[in-house]
């Protein structure tokens, strides 16, 4: 079955969302009422405070003006039980809220580009990583290493776009904390102003404290999920903030290919400030909610980019069943 421009929830190759989120839970099993990836994380209460520099090229209020949010920080993986101490992904996804209604969120990662141009090499992906037991613990890891080298090398060669990410990401430690770790949106947005003017941009989410990773010896003497302690631990003696950076593209930069980055020295331009106060008095609530990266306020657009409109349909796949009675 081919894509067709009405339906972002099949590849090309006939893939549906539902047998994405299929090979992802057999990938990393999952417990029934948990997130499909990035199972294990916490939610905590935020205010954005923009910083004026962007509010030529949009008209998104929330991006303008101050405005509450929610955060939340997860562990990557599909396992709840996953390692924290074990190199992998990190998620930091925020809501932006107007009377208690998410408006926009953001949905960001540790990876710096998206592991492939398509779904396809994504979940590929995703089977190779649990094959190498990154979920499990620590003493998995060289068995693991072993037992996914020939998934691994289906990937490359089915996938070469997935080089950059690999390398990458092979060349990360786990981080130190939530606190501590940047996290890139990944997919091209466009800023709309108020003539209809369009500015292609990608965005970062950069930690005040800098990004550390963690020290392995002394990773040895922490839980495997040390990481939602830590955050809370540091948040009782003040906020933590993250500023958010928009990457603005030039004339040639991919707007429809996550798998490439776009130049450093393409201009960067703080939108303003995240700061994360305190772990949120309604988890429970926001843990059942989706953080959708398709979630735009008037003033900001998707672009030709359809790897993230077939995310959404996956997250739809996954909060059907993980809400399920």
């Amino acid at each position: 079955m081919a894509q067709s421009s009405q339906d972002s929830s099949v590849t090309k190759d006939g893939m549906t969302a539902a047998q994405a989120v299929d090979r992802i839970e057999a990938a990393a099993p999952p417990r029934p009422h948990d997130r499909r990836l990035h199972a294990r994380g916490a939610v905590y209460d935020a205010r954005f405070v923009p910083s004026g520099q962007v509010s030529q090229w949009t008209t998104a209020a929330c991006l303008t003006a101050e405005s509450e949010a929610v955060v939340r920080f997860s562990n990557g993986s599909g396992r709840y039980d996953a390692d924290d101490r074990v190199r992998g992904v990190r998620g930091m996804a925020v809501k932006f809220l107007d009377a208690d209604k998410g408006v926009m969120d953001l949905v960001a990662a540790t990876f710096r580009v998206f592991p492939s141009h398509n779904p396809e090499g994504f979940i590929d992906l995703v089977e190779a990583l649990g094959k190498a037991g990154t979920e499990g613990g620590l003493a998995d890891r060289a068995k693991g290493k072993l037992a996914a080298a020939g998934k691994f090398a289906t990937v490359l060669a089915q996938h070469p776009e997935s080089r950059g990410a690999l390398k990458s990401f092979a060349g990360q430690q786990a981080p130190a904390s939530f606190a501590t770790a940047r996290y890139d949106g990944l997919h091209a947005f466009v800023l709309v102003d108020e003539a209809g003017e369009r500015r292609p941009f990608r965005y970062r989410l950069v930690p005040q404290l800098g990004e550390v990773e963690l020290d392995s010896a002394y990773g040895e003497t922490l839980a495997p999920d040390f990481l939602i302690g830590d955050l809370d631990s540091r948040l009782a003696t003040g906020p933590l903030s993250f500023t958010l950076v928009f990457q603005f593209a030039e004339p040639g930069d991919p707007t429809h290919d996550p798998s490439q980055a776009w130049p450093e020295h393409r201009p960067l331009i703080p939108a303003g400030q995240l700061h994360i106060t305190a772990r949120s008095a309604r988890e429970d609530h926001w843990q059942q909610q989706v953080f959708d990266p398709t979630r735009l306020a008037p003033g900001v657009d998707l672009s030709d980019d359809t790897m993230v409109t077939f995310r959404r349909h996956a997250y739809s796949v996954s909060a059907e069943r993980r809400l399920a009675p």
